[in-house]
């Protein structure tokens, strides 16, 4: 498994999202960790970090894999 990166880790921890992110297929994880690092701008990539926190949190995936 590819370790998390530092923002994403956090924004999880801080949303009590970890076990939705856990419950993820790792499939689904490597496709997320992707979406978030083609993001082109910071401001992108923070609006991505944060769909996907706030999905994982909800138990779904991040809206640009739903």
């Amino acid at each position: 498994m590819t370790e998390l990166p530092e923002d994403l880790s956090q924004a999880l921890d801080e949303t009590s999202a970890r076990s939705g992110w856990d419950a993820y297929s790792e499939e689904l994880k490597q496709d997320a960790l992707d979406w978030i690092e083609t993001a082109k701008t910071t401001t992108a990539r923070s609006k991505r970090i944060d769909d996907v926190a706030r999905h994982a949190g909800k138990g779904l995936p991040p809206s640009a894999l739903q």
